[in-house]
């Protein structure tokens, strides 16, 4: 069996995590990687956690882009990833893209316009925007759900003000930790 890696993105409060995540099958989408009850090790005796994910050639940044350092491997903790983006350009191969039309208009799905709050930590919080596909009740149970078109805004308090920081985000995919929304709202828009 091959193994393969795929360049992946973290946020997680004042820390942003990058680096290369083993990929056991190329067509496995990340947000899958992400929501699996066993998620991939190529040795799974390195592992220290139950939820974690291992992060080849790692580079850890801190709040001003002041890099905390390098590593060659690193295993992050799902439970503090609020969100994360990789470095995919597209959603999937000609055959998922089909199914995915299929199922929507079997299934009916809405595409709604969603804005999302994540938990203030470290004096910080994000606020998100983006396209949702489906009904959010049933994807909550999910550890992370999709958002596409997603734009992020990160809301840092200086001092006395906020103030806010666009994240640029690779390809417009986010997965967000369902654990760390604070608050959402939708809207029935085409966008």
């Amino acid at each position: 069996m091959e193994i393969s890696q795929r360049k992946i993105t973290f946020y997680t409060p004042d820390k942003v995590y990058m680096g290369y995540i083993d990929i056991a099958n190329q067509s496995l989408r990340t947000i899958d990687i992400f929501n699996s009850s066993s998620i991939y090790w190529k040795d799974p005796n390195e592992r220290s956690f139950d939820d974690a994910l291992l992060l080849n050639n790692a580079t850890i940044i801190l709040e001003g882009n002041t890099t905390l350092g390098n590593f060659g491997k690193l295993q992050v903790k799902l439970s503090d990833v609020l969100f994360f983006h990789d470095s995919l350009d597209n959603l999937g191969d000609s055959m998922e893209k089909k199914r995915a039309a299929h199922l929507k208009l079997k299934t009916k799905e809405s595409t709604s316009l969603v804005n999302i709050i994540t938990h203030t930590r470290g004096g910080a919080f994000f606020y998100i925007t983006g396209a949702f596909y489906g009904l959010f009740k049933s994807k909550s149970n999910h550890r992370y759900i999709p958002i596409t078109q997603a734009n992020v805004v990160q809301i840092v308090r200086s001092s006395e003000k906020w103030q806010k920081k666009t994240i640029p985000i690779e390809g417009g995919f986010i997965g967000i930790s369902t654990q760390h929304i604070e608050a959402c709202t939708f809207s029935e828009k085409s966008l």
